[in-house]
């Protein structure tokens, strides 16, 4: 089963492939060393070691260009060949000659340049011309190049937090290195598009006053662009930065750790014993696996190459068509990315932007991401029972009791997690000590199974030295997609900042909008959709609600409902053709079509984008009374039975049009807030009620005229 990592996988075309399966002998073991520490470094900052803001930042961003110079070709597809001692010579000339030349800058602007400085330069040309076509010249340079600009901010930062606005020529180059370092890490682990859309955030802040009408500005100078975005913390070291190296990067170990340990597989095989027998059953054990795994890895790739790779060909098998197998893991796999206590790092940026503490953000999210969840059941239910799919043979499956004896202690982990969360305790130290509790109740296990074998059964994978080892190399590995790609994301947020254009964009919504919030959340969806083509989703959700957040709270939705619908609606780029890379992964485990599984995903996660509403015209986030929470919550469950239907086309039976339109008035009823008023003085409770009585109407009468009617 592959390996977890959150939000974290979401672009990288190699999905479910190891890099690190390139590297041989000594490389490999740099590689196996340097994952480890950086394990072994998140391990300690989570919990007796409290790092210096810029010693903790610098060393995760070092660690991670080094390993994506050292994983990830420079160009695709191009292979990966042991560096000569010839390659390290010049990668190391070039890399020193350029340090010097940069290093020396402040006193050149002085005294003017030396000859020595134009011999290093044209020594630097040269070997760079030279050496264009040995790629692991070029490989090894960057890493280089990369120790000596972060080296310099590390050792150098009190320095320039002293002299900010009155930065050196050396602060400068420095700066100027690490943009471009950022940009190429960010290319190799992702794409082309990041990178670009971080020159154009460049860009644009230096000719802001070429611009037309609302989106210009007068424009920086290079220097104040190249310093802002290295020596503040807006900019390369900015949130996106700092939520990996502290939140993101240990919950990612956390599921690397659960998977050696057999918890990956127990999350599987009690779905499986639980819905495996009913109608679609495989479809079910996607959705209630995906929502367990899910909730701690965090991202919905993962989700789709390790759930997905065991339910998709059971899907199959009991006779789902290839592409709506796809989708199905594809939909309910993004539903482990709405799900608490990770949601894709989405909790963790959502907080240190808001201020709200993580734990009550934890609270508000709970219920919406079950509420879909639950509708993915609902629809795969509907499509099994309109198939005539049964579930799977009894013969095929243990029972619950028995998975539960045999893996009961995989639980505990996860409940320690949540008690030390709920404690209030920081979600780092809560993490890493998940990470202990799940070593030391493998290394109990392992004893009691040595003297009491017919009672513990003993794990596949052993959670000794090598089980950590390998733990703590998968879990960097994980963390290298997206974390290759958080100082380019840092830029653009940083760019937003700097010129002003998250106020601009603000207005130009609310103006677009005409004041219509409803209009308003359809055009922040059309542009999530847009950015989530290049932009991986917590990115994707960072840049856009800087950009339209301000905008949605201006016009009445509160400060954590404007975050949560734009969240939301940054997953749908993983469903949503034509640029969907879940559906395209769960493709090629289904051997579908992608783009039929694309739109049969869009299909069954047309909640993604009901929810939103409820964030901004319900106190679906607990952010009212608990009685009208609790209302407001069953009208919900029961205007997500009617709206799945209704979707489908398919209740007890086909629908006929009547019984379909009444199916979507249902739904909408039910979906009104409890306190809101109708015109005539209609409170919203008179008509969640008489939507859930319609809904029964539809019910009975299908009972009791069971033929087939006149499909809608």
């Amino acid at each position: 089963m592959a390996t977890a990592g959150g939000d974290f996988q979401e672009t990288s075309p190699d999905i479910g492939r190891s890099h690190a399966s390139r590297l041989t002998g000594a490389w490999k073991w740099f590689y196996q060393i340097m994952a480890v520490a950086l394990g072994l470094f998140a391990l300690w900052s989570a919990g007796p070691g409290i790092p210096e803001d810029n010693f903790h930042l610098g060393f995760y961003t070092l660690v991670t260009w080094i390993l994506s110079f050292l994983l990830y070709p420079g160009r695709k597809g191009s292979p990966w060949i042991p560096p000569s001692g010839a390659d390290l010579a010049l990668a190391a000339g070039f890399s020193v000659l350029i340090a010097y030349t940069i290093l020396r800058a402040d006193s050149v602007s002085e005294d003017g340049a030396r000859l020595t400085d134009w011999i290093g330069l044209l020594a630097a040309a040269a070997i760079a011309i030279f050496s264009f076509r040995r790629s692991q010249v070029i490989n090894f340079a960057l890493m280089g190049l990369a120790i000596v600009c972060l080296g310099y901010f590390v050792q150098n930062y009190l320095d320039l937090q002293d002299r900010t606005g009155a930065w050196t020529p050396t602060d400068f180059w420095m700066a100027l290195l690490a943009i471009c370092l950022s940009l190429e890490a960010a290319r190799r682990g992702l794409s082309i598009w990041i990178p670009s859309i971080a020159v154009f955030a460049l860009l644009y802040a230096h000719f802001g006053s070429y611009f037309p009408g609302q989106i210009s500005h007068r424009g920086s100078t290079i220097h104040q662009i190249v310093n802002y975005t290295f020596y503040s913390q807006e900019g390369i070291f900015g949130v996106m930065t700092s939520v990996m190296a502290t939140y993101v990067l240990i919950f990612i170990y956390l599921g690397a750790f659960m998977n050696r340990s057999g918890m990956g597989q127990f999350f599987i095989d009690m779905p499986l014993a639980l819905a495996g027998r009913t109608a679609g059953g495989p479809a079910k054990v996607a959705v209630l696996a995906s929502a367990i795994f899910g909730s701690i890895s965090g991202s919905s790739i993962a989700n789709i190459v390790s759930t997905g790779t065991f339910t998709i060909p059971l899907m199959k098998k009991v006779g789902f068509r290839p592409h709506v197998a796809g989708a199905v893991e594809n939909s309910a796999s993004l539903g482990g990315q709405l799900l608490p206590p990770v949601m894709g790092s989405g909790a963790f940026v959502m907080a240190e932007i808001t201020g709200v503490p993580y734990v009550k953000i934890m609270a508000m999210a709970a219920f919406p991401a079950l509420l879909y969840l639950f509708s993915i059941g609902i629809i795969v239910h509907l499509e099994a029972k309109r198939n005539g799919i049964s579930g799977m043979a009894d013969e095929d499956l243990q029972t619950p009791m028995k998975v539960f004896r045999e893996g009961w202690f995989h639980l505990l982990p996860l409940m320690i997690l949540l008690v030390f969360l709920i404690a209030g305790f920081s979600p780092d130290l809560c993490a890493a000590v998940a990470i202990v509790s799940i070593i030391g109740i493998n290394w109990v296990r392992m004893g009691l199974a040595h003297y009491v074998p017919d009672s513990f059964v003993s794990p596949k994978e052993k959670m000794g030295l090598r089980g950590i080892f390998d733990s703590l190399v998968d879990g960097t590995e994980n963390s290298l997609i997206v974390g290759s790609a958080a100082a380019s994301v840092g830029i653009i947020v940083g760019m937003v900042a700097l010129t002003g254009l998250g106020l601009k964009m603000s207005y130009l919504l609310v103006e677009l909008s005409g004041g219509s919030l409803l209009f308003a959340i359809f055009m922040v969806a059309v542009a999530s959709l847009v950015l989530g083509m290049a932009l991986p989703i917590t990115a994707s959700y960072l840049v856009l609600v800087v950009l339209a957040g301000p905008a949605l709270e201006s016009l009445g939705v509160p400060l954590i409902a404007a975050h949560m619908i734009v969240f939301w609606l940054s997953q749908d780029s993983n469903i949503t053709p034509p640029v969907c890379l879940g559906a395209y992964v769960a493709a090629s485990i289904a051997g579908a079509d992608p783009w039929k599984t694309g739109w049969m995903s869009f299909r069954f996660a047309k909640m993604l984008y009901v929810i939103p509403l409820l964030f901004a015209y319900t106190p679906i986030l607990l952010t009212g009374s608990a009685k009208l929470a609790v209302w407001v919550m069953v009208a919900a469950v029961v205007g997500t039975i009617a709206f799945s239907a209704w979707t489908m086309g398919y209740f007890l039976r086909r629908t006929s049009i009547v019984e379909w339109l009444a199916l979507g008035v249902a739904a909408f009823m039910c979906f009104i807030p409890g306190n809101f008023i109708l015109q005539g003085g209609i409170s919203g409770y008179a008509v969640n009620l008489a939507g859930a009585a319609l809904l029964g109407v539809v019910c009975l009468w299908q009972w009791r005229s069971p033929a087939a009617a006149v499909p809608a």
